[in-house]
């Protein structure tokens, strides 16, 4: 039987760090391989697609970098009252992923930092929100800072703050992946400098925007991806204890939350805190953590739940009654919502679903959802899904309200693969995956059966065969309140141990003086 790619990565990795002294791999003070390892993911991906990423020329990334606050001003033209130019002093700061957002009421918000923000802001303390990316979606619902123009300077500084790294054994290593098939751009001593160059020196920019704001807490969504590793970097320089909001089911099969060799100091671009939405993946997340007094997780449950559980955000009467203002009525047997995805290679799986769906009993009523970092060119890829157009199909309707508005509602989730299944668990929503692959991230929902593979062509008789109706169900969460005073009280611990731990082992003070940056 042919192992999934997702699958073969967590088998490599895990290998890897037993056999080879990647957790010492340094650039300065920053460990290199959670990065590489990241970026070793992406390469297996492109290489399972059979195709590779798209290259960008460095004249052109630099020309991209140097037009950024233009180009920031000229996108939100139309909504400048929200365009937070300069840090100022707050509470708490988020960095948001730039997908995980909401429009609600018109307006584009963080899923899983606005309660958060919402909960701190009620009791007088500000918080200041970043986003990175192009900051496409428009109006926000609150002031946001383009953390895009961080990456424009950080880029611009590397060259000139490089230093050199040490990757012990990485020709073994390399010998390793190609030993197993592996295909691994990322890891040439090229581009490990390149990577690591950029990370640090957009730490040191990060730094900068710190010692304005002056947070206790930092919190980020998806740690390992764009810009958050650089900005955790920054947090644990600054003693300020960081947060990881999940975003996705984790259960010990995802790339990004489970490790096997900890440096002695933890990873530096690590968060500091994962904050989880169960109970049992607070547990698996302290399993491999309590080696090191850097990580560990707290249960501070879905905040969208939580916000929900302690009248602390919309009621679900709202919601009903703003689902029922959206146009959207009607009897329908069952509600199924599809959620897609711009998966490489996927393009038949979308075909043969929209051939399913326009064959299916019109009592059935279909959400199919764009993923919120879709671009208009993704739109080929599932062109005749969209081009659907019956009474029972809604489409722009399924990328307008929020998930959480749509998951109770439903009969059923379908996706190729996606993170939108663990939400729907949660909900108590079946899920039906289409794409064999799903057995790597989402093995431990599939051998609960909280989900299943499903062919594409078995796909009615499946839903078909399930409840009419879902029952929802709402986990009792944690107490918002008090998860964030736990951790208020766990940053001032933080950050004495970084100050204890900075005077045990200075670091050599050797990034651009131009910016007054401190290693």
């Amino acid at each position: 039987m042919k192992v999934g790619f997702h699958q073969h990565y967590l088998a490599c990795v895990e290998e890897i760090e037993q056999r080879f002294p990647v957790a010492d791999w340094r650039c300065g003070d920053l460990e290199i391989w959670p990065i590489a390892r990241m970026d070793l993911y992406l390469d297996m991906y492109w290489q399972n697609a059979g195709t590779t990423a798209l290259a960008i020329g460095r004249v052109r990334r630099a020309l991209q970098h140097a037009c950024v606050p233009a180009t920031n001003i000229w996108r939100r033209r139309n909504d400048l009252r929200h365009h937070r130019q300069w840090p100022r002093k707050a509470d708490a700061i988020f960095l948001g992923d730039g997908v995980s957002l909401d429009c609600i009421d018109g307006a584009w918000q963080d899923r899983y930092s606005e309660p958060l923000i919402a909960t701190i802001e009620k009791k007088g303390r500000p918080c200041f929100l970043m986003q990175p990316g192009d900051l496409r979606h428009m109006p926000w619902h609150r002031d946001t800072f383009p953390a895009n123009t961080v990456d424009a300077v950080g880029h611009a500084l590397a060259p000139f703050c490089g230093r050199s790294i040490a990757v012990q054994a990485l020709p073994e290593v390399q010998a390793f992946l190609d030993r197993n098939g592996i295909a691994a751009p990322s890891f040439s001593q090229s581009r490990l400098s390149w990577r690591a160059n950029i990370v640090r020196a957009t730490a040191t920019v990060f730094e900068r925007v710190l010692d304005k704001v002056q947070p206790r807490t930092a919190f980020v969504t998806t740690w390992y991806a764009g810009l958050a590793p650089a900005f955790l970097l920054a947090c644990r320089r600054r003693g300020i204890l960081s947060v990881d909001l999940q975003h996705c089911p984790q259960g010990g099969r995802h790339k990004a939350y489970t490790w096997r060799a900890l440096p002695q100091t933890g990873y530096k671009c690590l968060p500091a805190i994962f904050w989880t939405w169960t109970a049992e993946e607070a547990a698996h997340t302290q399993s491999w953590a309590r080696s090191s007094r850097w990580h560990r997780a707290v249960h501070g449950g879905h905040p969208r739940l939580a916000a929900r559980s302690h009248n602390n955000g919309p009621s679900v009467a709202d919601w009903d009654e703003r689902f029922a203002q959206s146009g959207v009525g009607g009897c329908y047997d069952r509600d199924i919502l599809v959620a897609l995805q711009t998966v490489q290679g996927t393009q038949d799986v979308w075909r043969q679903l929209a051939e399913e769906i326009a064959d299916s009993p019109p009592s059935w009523r279909w959400w199919i959802r764009r993923h919120p970092a879709a671009r208009e060119a993704d739109d080929q890829m599932y062109a005749e899904l969209l081009a659907l157009r019956r009474p029972n199909i809604r489409i722009e309707e399924a990328s307008r309200l929020p998930l959480w508005v749509l998951l109770p509602r439903m009969s059923a989730v379908v996706s190729f693969c996606s993170g939108v299944t663990a939400e729907a668990v949660a909900a108590g929503v079946p899920a039906l995956f289409l794409g064999a692959d799903a057995t790597g991230p989402f093995g431990d929902l599939i051998e609960s059966q909280q989900a299943s593979v499903c062919d594409v062509h078995a796909l009615p008789s499946a839903i078909a065969n399930l409840p009419a109706r879902s029952t929802p169900v709402f986990p009792n969460a944690p107490r918002m309140q008090d998860t964030l005073g736990m951790l208020d009280g766990m940053a001032s611990d933080y950050a004495r141990m970084c100050r204890s731990q900075k005077q045990t082992h200075r670091p050599p003070n050797e990034l651009c003086g131009a910016i007054g940056g401190r290693a």
